[in-house]
């Protein structure tokens, strides 16, 4: 029952916040700028890191990039990231939206490109990615709503876990070849 209302909740939310901007593939020459969400708990995440801001840096696109740390962390123990780009499990509601104050440049601005990451349909990246205010979508996981234009995803067994600097380079390529 407990289910059943939070899944009808979760569906209000994301018609309240959904994004009307029409999508569709774009040439890399028609894209200025980027969002980017990435998991901090991916293997690799601090070099997958380097590789989409310098790819941002070669091609001359405004990269920003927002970060799921869903982690337990001790008192010790400090975030990887900007805490005003990092949404951490706390700063979810109830029914599992991230702050808006974080993701207000994602929901609030048009960018020409979302990429997420982040390989699971959670409801917080399904929220984001069906909210998200951008002309080209693409993702590493289809899943129910169709939100992505391009979806490539890798290894689907746990224990062999993509690897998602082979991905992203592989989205990028993706990009290049579309004129």
């Amino acid at each position: 029952m407990f289910e059943a209302i939070k899944s009808i909740l979760r569906k209000r939310k994301i018609g309240k916040f959904v994004s009307n901007v029409p999508t569709g593939f774009l040439p890399l020459d028609k894209i200025t700028t980027v969002n980017v969400v990435v998991d901090v708990e991916e293997p690799g995440f601090e070099a997958l890191k380097e590789d989409i801001l310098s790819w941002g840096r070669q091609t001359g696109l405004k990269v920003n990039i927002y970060f799921f740390d869903f982690r337990r962390l001790d008192k010790e123990e400090l975030l990887l990231t900007s805490i005003q780009t990092t949404i951490i499990k706390r700063e979810l509601d109830w029914i599992g939206t991230p702050d808006l104050s974080k993701v207000i440049g994602l929901l609030g601005e048009t960018s020409d490109l979302f990429i997420s990451m982040v390989d699971n349909g959670n409801f917080p990246i399904d929220f984001l990615s069906k909210c998200a205010k951008a002309r080209f979508k693409i993702g590493r996981t289809d899943y129910k709503g169709h939100v992505y234009d391009l979806v490539i995803s890798g290894n689907q067994t746990a224990e062999l876990r993509s690897d998602s600097r082979r991905i992203f380079a592989a989205m990028t390529d993706f990009l290049t070849k579309i004129k």
